[in-house]
């Protein structure tokens, strides 16, 4: 949504304000409701400091399980005890929208982005800030080093930075993707970062010497996100190409590819059990078989799902989306075990918006 808004013309913001006022009782409104806010956003008629809404772009899990965090339009990061599914203090509050969080993996380090790309990071055992970097695109995606005190960020401007998360400091941006990096994260053994980008390509860079280590080219869009089997064997990637394909991670030989969702692929992610789900735009999660890839299992989500997270235990995973509502399923009978309304938890501040 964030990038489609720095293009979109302003001038039809007036008419699309006059259809969604008619529009917002309509079933199956999903698309004309992206279409909505892409516009409102690029106009200035909505701004991302006084309104809310109900889009809730990521979560994420505390690598104990005991604590679910998610993002959205809203200015707090929203915390969840996932035992009573009390709210907790918010760990980072931004001026604007949250679009990412995340829990270092021994988590004790907390990070969240914002919709102007800013990025606050919190050390929650001292409880003090380690760094908010501010400014137009700073940051677009993160990721956490496996075992050290690390972070990595991507940015809009197709750089990676990181962050010693010790100091607050770092090195220099690594150039990365032309067009905007989508997705930043950490090869399983830890020696590499990785970025994947608006040039589709998949790109690998060695976190000593901070060299190009590799490129895949693959997808022929946008990739918004990339995830490791449990073994480190294989990749999974999504991409705003519609396709989903499945990848033997040392060769970067292709193994599977298919488009289960009929528009662009939001986020991938495997599970423990080492079957993968992917969200996009469609009603559906699709799980499928890393070992026998073909069609998927497709589940009824009832809206566009724009995350999806594992539980450390793989019991469930998480996905987020554009109702408002975070879903738990059980990922044995692939059925909702739970489900946390999260839009009707939050103060507005300002204009509250209707679940679209």
């Amino acid at each position: 949504m964030k990038r489609a808004s720095k293009i979109v013309a302003g001038g039809l913001a007036a008419v699309l304000l006059l259809v969604a006022a008619a529009w917002m009782t309509i079933p199956g409104r999903t698309k004309i409701a992206d279409v909505y806010w892409e516009i409102t956003l690029a106009s200035g008629l909505t701004t991302p400091d006084t309104y809310v809404g109900p889009h809730q772009w990521a979560v994420a899990i505390h690598p104990d399980g005991t604590q679910l965090a998610v993002g959205g339009m809203y200015r707090e990061v929203l915390l969840y005890d996932l035992a009573t599914g009390e709210r907790l203090p918010p760990p980072n509050v931004h001026a604007e929208w949250v679009m990412e969080v995340g829990w270092s993996a021994d988590g004790r380090y907390f990070a969240s982005t914002d919709f102007r790309g800013g990025v606050a990071i919190q050390d929650l055992q001292t409880g003090e800030e380690v760094g908010r970097f501010s400014g137009r695109d700073v940051a677009y995606t993160f990721a956490f080093h496996p075992t050290k005190p690390l972070m990595a960020w991507g940015a809009y401007d197709g750089s990676i930075r990181l962050v010693d998360l010790t100091t607050g400091g770092g090195p220099g941006a690594i150039p990365a993707n032309e067009g905007g990096v989508l997705y930043v994260t950490f090869s399983p053994d830890g020696e590499q970062i990785i970025s994947t980008g608006e040039d589709g390509k998949v790109r690998f860079f060695d976190l000593d010497s901070r060299r190009p280590a590799g490129l895949w080219n693959a997808h022929d869009a946008g990739i918004t996100s990339i995830s490791f089997s449990p073994d480190g064997s294989k990749a999974v990637t999504g991409g705003d190409d519609s396709m989903v394909r499945l990848w033997d991670f040392a060769t970067g030989t292709m193994l599977h590819e298919h488009s289960p969702h009929g528009g662009w692929i939001n986020f991938s992610t495997f599970l423990p059990d080492g079957r993968y789900v992917t969200v996009g735009t469609s009603n559906v999660v699709s799980v499928w078989d890393a070992e026998t890839p073909g069609a998927p299992q497709q589940l009824d989500a009832g809206n566009w799902l724009m995350c999806a997270r594992p539980l450390p235990d793989g019991s469930a995973f998480a996905t987020s989306g554009k109702d408002g509502v975070i879903r738990l399923w059980d990922t044995s009978t692939l059925e909702v075990v739970r489900e946390i309304d999260v839009f009707a938890d939050i103060d507005p501040g300002g204009l509250r918006w209707p679940a679209l």
